[in-house]
């Protein structure tokens, strides 16, 4: 039994789900109306209400968004299985209805994963399967908008993974400075109350946050693994709209730095562990243990990556509080609510596409045949060209910020490029400690952000979207800057064009070299202080300023991608190396810097897309990964082949780099003090080719005195 106020409401908000514990909110319009049977009654005349109600909260994801979807769930399952209607199309019917009042309702949810289901019983009507199938393809799936995810919520932070297997689903996780807890198979309502913590996982965004949401919502073993399968292959709708927003963050998202988990285990010296059993076979009861110490030990790293990003979370936490988004949200999100506000869905007529060939006569670009201009390939993502060689005094001139640059010349957003114009003009603000200018900008917002945090990670927030953006105008997928005219990616290519319209000027009227041209630098050999002005006046007719980054007092160029060379500015007398060949550890140490070698420096990473195995000469091939750290060792000390599973299965073929050698994996061997057992020779061999490669322009010693 319930007891029921009835006022005349003559206000104009909205209405609340719950006013308060146990007082319920319903305003009725049109023709609605509450039928209740009566039992009691005051016979009090109805009374007006004038106060404004209450303002419908914000969605959280919460036990309560749960149930709303089950039941939902649940009302499509009754009608696939016509205990609503006894035949195919009311049943149809029925599901649609359901879904569109559950779409005007504003609830959320996202039942995508019913689809297919839904498809397939619609084409079995006897008689009217065309008309089922076309009221299908107007069903509201899912819900329109976004679920929020309340950062400040009283579940504590915590650290979590999952691993799924045909019988076993796995959960671990963590408070900050505390043991891993695990999870067997848990129950619906377990993972119910984990979801209540917030949640901090690595690229669980894309995996783990729908692996935990389906069994949530009771999915059993075979179907979560089944789900699993769907998410790895990207299956369409093999994910849940809400469960992106389950967790509180995700580490490899806000991480500047995109690598896998088991690199960074082995890049902080984490321990690394592999499972070694096969991911598509049930689990002995008796491993089960065996598993959870895999999913315990991704865990304990997840933290680690954590605390070393503090930098990367910072910036994160800034991002956040400019955009008005939560910290879970990625950083291509967080850039489109910057530059696009409100707009979640920017009107791209406004967007402008320019014709290159109108700044750069005689370009062409054919989608097919590729791009062309003073007889050069431009490059879809950046020019690049190169002249090896040995050279002295070579002047370094970078274009700073090229690709932002390009975007503001070539208003690429219409009246949007504005806003993305005060990024980065926020962020010059910040290099130069300008609070005046800083202060001018959004409203004075980031001015008074900037007396709350450090201004370099306020500068690293604002870069993220700065870069990002390019990233999103240049991508194939539809999205807020994405505009279907710009088959060309004419951010990049001007840049591109430019820099062949700048060679050509050094070339051709400065009569310098070029030795190196990456992208947005230019490498000029003997170049003078008014050839850099020059250079300087030339990048202005563009758009685009110079830095004067470096001078080398001598370089080797091998190739458009590696060189090696010596600084007289700004770090004088030191060496930097571009390229794996000369940034080897032990190569840049033993034939450049002096620097003492250590057991790190012989350390090798490796990494396959299949599977590597270590194979002892007495014994059967060991499962070590699809990435890892190994050492050679010398003959005869118990190291073993490092080979990879080839595409037909198959256990022989060498792993890139290490063929002729024995290793073993560098923790083993630094775990158990086999530091003597090192093959110095493989190393050796490394430096040897880098001398060999330097000598092909110059004498070695000549170039290293």
């Amino acid at each position: 039994m319930a007891d029921y106020l009835v006022y005349r409401y003559t206000g104009s908000g909205d209405t609340v789900a719950e006013y308060s514990p146990g007082i319920e909110i319903k305003r009725f319009r049109g023709k609605a109306s509450l039928r209740r049977r009566l039992s009691l009654a005051n016979s009090l005349a109805i009374a007006d209400y004038v106060q404004q109600l209450p303002e419908k909260a914000k969605r959280m994801i919460n036990q309560q968004h749960v149930k709303d979807e089950n039941h939902l769930r649940a009302l499509i399952a009754k009608a696939l299985r016509k205990e609503v209607h006894s035949a195919t199309a009311p049943s149809v019917d029925f599901i649609k209805q359901v879904l569109d009042n559950a779409y005007s309702s504003g609830i959320t949810y996202d039942v995508t994963d019913a689809k297919n289901a839904v498809t397939s019983f619609a084409a079995k009507s006897t008689n009217q399967a065309e008309r089922c199938l076309k009221v299908v393809q107007e069903m509201h799936f899912m819900s329109e908008d976004k679920m929020e995810v309340q950062e400040d919520g009283d579940g504590p932070i915590a650290f979590f993974d999952v691993e799924v297997f045909p019988n076993l689903f796995i959960v671990c996780y963590k408070y900050p400075g505390e043991p891993v807890r695990r999870f067997f198979n848990p129950s619906a309502e377990d993972v119910k109350k984990l979801m209540g913590l917030r949640l901090i996982g690595f690229n669980n965004r894309k995996y783990d946050n729908h692996i935990m949401y389906a069994a949530s919502l009771g999915y059993s073993n075979e179907e979560l693994f089944e789900q699993s399968q769907r998410i790895i292959e990207n299956k369409v709708n093999a994910t849940f709209r809400e469960a992106y927003s389950m967790s509180y963050t995700d580490v490899y998202d806000f991480s500047t730095k995109k690598q896998p988990l088991k690199k960074w285990e082995i890049e902080l010296g984490i321990h690394h562990q592999e499972l070694g059993l096969p991911w598509d076979k049930p689990v002995p009861e008796e491993l089960w243990e065996t598993a959870g110490d895999y999913c315990a030990n991704d865990v304990e790293a997840t933290e680690a990556v954590f605390n070393h990003l503090s930098d990367d979370w910072g910036a994160r936490q800034i991002l956040a509080e400019l955009s008005g988004l939560s910290v879970n949200d990625t950083t291509n999100q967080h850039t489109c609510a910057l530059v696009f506000g409100k707009d979640r869905r920017p009107d791209k007529s406004k967007f402008v596409y320019t014709d290159l060939s109108t700044i750069f006569p005689g370009y062409t670009f054919d989608k097919f045949k590729g791009s062309s201009y003073r007889g050069e390939d431009p490059g879809e993502g950046g020019y690049v060209y190169s002249e090896p060689g040995y050279y002295e005094d070579v002047v370094l001139l970078d274009v700073a910020s090229m690709h932002p640059t390009s975007i503001e010349e070539l208003n690429l957003f219409g009246p949007y490029t504005k806003t993305y114009s005060e990024l980065k003009q926020a962020r010059i603000a910040i290099k130069h400690k300008d609070m005046d200018a800083l202060g001018k900008l959004f409203d004075g917002r980031l001015l008074s952000i900037a007396k709350q945090y450090d201004l370099d990670k306020l500068g690293t927030a604002l870069k993220l979207p700065i870069n990002s953006m390019y990233g999103l105008t240049s991508a194939k997928f539809d999205n807020p800057a994405y505009d279907p005219r710009n088959i060309d990616n004419i951010v990049a290519k001007r840049g591109a064009l430019f820099m062949i319209d700048l060679k050509h000027y050094v070339q051709d009227e400065l009569g310098l070299t070029v030795a190196h041209i990456k992208t947005d630098s230019i490498k000029i050999p003997g170049a003078t202080p008014d050839d850099i002005q020059k250079v300087t006046e030339f990048g202005q007719r563009y758009g685009y300023t110079f830095e004067h980054e470096a001078t080398y007092a001598k370089m080797v160029l091998v190739n458009k991608a590696v060189y090696i060379a010596k600084y007289a500015f700004p770090h004088e007398g030191e060496w930097t190396a571009t390229g794996k060949q000369f940034q080897e550890p032990y190569v840049f140490k033993k034939l450049f810097s002096g620097e003492p070698i250590e057991f790190e420096d012989y350390v090798q990473t490796k990494q396959v897309r299949t599977a590597m195995y270590l194979r002892f000469p007495d014994g059967e091939p060991h499962f070590v990964g699809k990435v890892g750290a190994f050492v050679p060792i010398k003959p005869d000390r118990g190291g073993g082949e490092l080979l990879r599973e080839n595409k037909d299965g198959e256990i022989k073929d060498a792993v890139v780099g290490t063929k002729g050698y024995f290793w073993k994996e560098a923790e083993v061997v630094k775990y158990l003090h086999l530091e003597q057992d090192v093959d110095t020779s493989y190393s050796e061999a490394l430096a040897d080719e880098a001398r060999a490669a330097i000598e092909q322009f110059i004498n070695f010693d000549e170039f290293v005195a």
